[in-house]
């Protein structure tokens, strides 16, 4: 089964670039390298049923490789391990993904029917990513822009102060502090809120936000004061904020021999998570491919150039709304992480429509 990996970064390695043999020897390192860890030599490569040539053919390919930037050889071994470029390559024309297992799939499944509200859906879901792919899982909550409002409320606190409740068609809710003027009764409160629903129902925060300030602009003598009033509580209240980031596993990127024992490139790798809004930029470029995307090294921008990113979108109602994914080492089981990671996402979309995975 191939892979839908789209391209992020580097221009996508045209299929035709290497012809078969030179394709069958990397697609053999990168597998083996992958699974070892460790350079990788021409009589290991030589071995494999699946290259069929001799040690000296190989070792000539592998040659070629290196000098093309697919490869490349560390000081201390005889043997070459992919570049990211190399791993781009692999991941474009040669990756082929391998279905998830029925108790993986049960796994993901009962997760998400066990959580019950959004964001224990959003924790359950990185959770579940670690847990099957034993790297980081981070899932960003539905962005506020994209999700749908329900309804408004409003409940009365000391201090002339408000508690604006948003319900969103997620199941999210967000409540926003917001400044009370002057005094509103429980009554005009209930009236505000019913005045407000009849024009945000059903629109994003930036839709609401953009026809409350419409609304607040037209002529004052055709709105009421007590509308006037709403519209600007309103208006406060749908203001936009950044979604929550949900990330589990981040030890296990320690694992990867690349930052073991480097302390710059873990004290550099930590302060990149801890900065969500780099995280969120890169989900956001998933979220605008609408498709599973994959960052390699460099690509992503925000972190170590030996880790990756395998990120998808997930939907509500047909539309995309968050992201969701894994980060680990270059070196991950691509052919595992990519379904993984799109089923999880399609599941938490269909746990947010109300349906179940069939």
């Amino acid at each position: 089964m191939a892979a839908r990996a789209t391209t992020a970064g580097f221009p996508k390695s045209a299929e035709g670039a290497l012809d078969e043999r030179s394709r069958r020897v990397l697609a053999a390192i990168v597998r083996d390298y992958i699974h070892s860890g460790e350079p990788v030599g021409s009589h290991a490569i030589a071995r494999r049923q699946d290259v069929d040539v001799s040690s000296a053919t190989v070792r000539s390919v592998m040659s070629d490789l290196e000098e093309m930037g697919f490869l490349q050889k560390p000081h201390t071994s005889a043997g070459r391990i992919p570049t990211a470029h190399g791993f781009r390559y692999y991941v474009d024309a040669l990756l082929r993904v391998k279905p998830p297992l029925p108790e993986e799939r049960e796994q993901i499944a009962r997760r998400a029917h066990e959580a019950t509200q959004l964001e224990g859906l959003m924790t359950a879901a990185s959770r579940v990513l670690h847990s099957l792919t034993h790297h980081a899982g981070v899932v960003a909550s539905p962005r506020p822009q994209s999700e749908r409002l329900q309804r408004i409320e409003f409940l009365q606190l000391r201090e002339g102060r408000l508690l604006a409740v948003l319900v969103a068609r997620s199941g999210a809710v967000r409540n926003r502090l917001v400044a009370l003027q002057q005094p509103m009764t429980a009554a005009q409160l209930d009236e505000a809120a019913r005045y407000l629903n009849s024009l945000i129902a059903d629109r994003t925060l930036a839709e609401a936000g953009s026809r409350l300030r419409e609304e607040l602009v037209r002529d004052r003598r055709e709105l009421g004061e007590l509308q006037a009033r709403a519209l600007a509580l309103g208006a406060e209240a749908v203001q936009l904020e950044a979604p929550a980031v949900h990330i589990e596993g981040q030890a296990s990127l320690l694992e990867d021999k690349a930052l073991a024992h480097d302390l710059d490139k873990i004290r550099a790798l930590f302060r990149a998570l801890d900065e969500k809004e780099r995280l969120l930029a890169v989900l956001d470029r998933t979220l605008a491919a609408q498709e599973l995307r994959i960052f390699i090294g460099a690509e992503s921008g925000i972190v170590e150039p030996d880790l990756a990113i395998v990120a998808a979108p997930y939907r509500l109602k047909g539309e995309v709304v968050g992201a969701l994914g894994v980060i680990g080492p270059t070196r991950m089981d691509y052919s595992r992480v990519v379904p993984l990671v799109e089923l999880t996402a399609r599941t938490v979309g269909l746990t947010l429509d109300g349906t179940d995975e069939e």
